[in-house]
């Protein structure tokens, strides 16, 4: 029998943001781009500006650091 595992708050807060991303997505493909944008609207808004861009290379390399740095 497999050991039980319990779900930790941090899996809980990803498995939140991926649910607020796919509906978010959804109600933009149901009611088009004109009262909410989309993901790709956003994404190359946020781009633009330098601090989005350092903001972005900061949690990259933070996600680095956890993926390949942290583990045994």
């Amino acid at each position: 029998m497999a050991p039980v595992v319990a779900v930790v708050a941090g899996n809980v807060v990803w498995a939140v943001l991926a649910g607020a991303l796919v509906a978010w997505v959804v109600v933009t493909q149901m009611i088009g781009g004109e009262r909410l944008p989309g993901i790709t609207a956003v994404l190359s808004w946020w781009l633009q500006s330098w601090l989005g861009r350092l903001l972005l290379l900061a949690a990259w390399a933070e996600a680095g650091w956890h993926l390949f740095c942290q583990r045994p």
